[in-house]
């Protein structure tokens, strides 16, 4: 069990740190859609960024891994553990991006966090 709690735990590790990967960089470039641009400008500019481009590749082998984890593991199991990003995403908005943290959001992460705790423990 500790395995599988601990391989969930890395792998939305890996999806929020694509996402954060994928927030800096479209900050970086001034969003996804610029309308004074066309749309090969557009699609460029976000393919060439990066940071972008570094959140495709870590998504990407997180992806892999969250596949690896449901053809071994049972899925009531791995897809609740993975509820863990919104611990990270958190983490990430206070940290990286200076985000204001209000009480109701940290309470419903918390709720959240003990339902994670009791699929595991079941």
């Amino acid at each position: 069990m500790l395995k599988v709690v601990l391989l969930s735990f890395f792998t939305t590790l890996l999806i929020t740190s694509g996402q954060v990967l994928w927030k800096i960089g479209l900050h970086q470039i001034g969003g996804l859609y610029l309308p004074e641009k066309g749309i090969l400008d557009n699609i460029f500019r976000i393919i060439l960024n990066g940071w972008i481009f570094s959140g495709f590749v870590v998504y990407a082998v997180a992806t892999v891994f969250f596949m690896w984890l449901l053809s071994k593991y049972e899925i009531s199991l791995v897809i609740p553990i993975s509820s863990v990003s919104f611990i990270f995403s958190l983490i990430a908005g206070t940290l990286i991006f200076h985000e204001q943290i209000h009480a109701l959001r940290f309470i419903g992460v918390i709720l959240i966090m003990l339902g994670v705790f009791f699929v595991i423990k079941n």
